[in-house]
């Protein structure tokens, strides 16, 4: 099973610069650093300013997440709970601070999690950058001006007939408008693999009443209820979807 769309990158969180917005609450700047391992000097970065409740919703879709993966190795962290006096004291807001950076953290050796919905909306509509490519702009001059020698009556188009203009503008190709750079980068950094994974998974058919039935803890053999019978296959066949799903968000 292919896992390149996971190992391209090394990934780094910070969690810094925090200033009260102008409606007077604390938001923090989350910088998520992808650093390709063919060539460390190719760095992307995906910057959002969030604030606690933020940090708050996405640690709670992580911890959901982190116990369906029955893990023991590894104790999700916990989060400064919310209150209502001194959170603009300087100690809470780094509290806060540190908590949502060693949640970003933890979650780097953990595919299920890095690489989760909930984290990839999290940094939804974030500025994207490469901080290499800013370095090599500022140091490269623009092209100089070259003068455009005036146009030759001779050489001129002429209009095409009133007829043919706007067939001529639908025979034009017109190019798909690209993806923007931020939705590029999170789609792609923030990837799952799951289309490598399924392409190189082979089909299964549809499961046999016999293999049904080992998920069957309720049903009875000869049950002489038709009804019964198919609601037990099809609770049965939910468990089993269940469970492939969360064997399938292991490492």
């Amino acid at each position: 099973m292919s896992r390149q769309a996971k190992d391209d990158f090394l990934r780094h969180y910070t969690v810094s610069d925090p200033r009260t917005h102008p409606k007077g609450y604390t938001e923090y700047k989350v910088t998520a650093q992808f650093i390709s391992k063919k060539d460390p000097e190719d760095i992307k970065e995906v910057v959002v300013w969030k604030r606690y409740s933020d940090f708050r919703k996405l640690h709670g879709d992580l911890a959901y997440t982190h116990r369906n993966l029955f893990r023991r190795l590894e104790e999700f962290p916990a989060f400064p709970r919310a209150q209502v006096f001194g959170r603009f004291e300087a100690s809470v807001i780094e509290e806060r601070r540190k908590g949502a950076e060693d949640l970003l953290r933890f979650t780097v050796p953990i595919p299920a999690l890095n690489n989760s919905p909930q984290l990839k909306e999290f940094f939804r509509g974030g500025e994207v950058t490469r901080p290499s490519e800013v370095t090599r702009d500022l140091c490269i001059l623009p092209p100089p001006l070259i003068p455009t020698p005036p146009p030759d009556e001779a050489r001129l188009l002429q209009p095409l007939p009133v007829e043919r203009r706007g067939q001529e503008e639908l025979d034009v190709p017109v190019d798909p408008l690209p993806s923007s750079p931020a939705q590029e980068a999170l789609d792609l950094l923030f990837s799952c693999g799951s289309t490598e994974e399924a392409s190189s998974s082979p089909a299964r058919g549809p499961l046999s009443e016999a293999e049904l039935a080992l998920f069957d803890p309720y049903s009875k053999e000869g049950d002489p209820s038709p009804a019964r019978r198919e609601g037990v296959k099809k609770k049965a066949a939910e468990y089993l979807r269940r469970a492939e799903t969360l064997h399938g968000q292991l490492p």
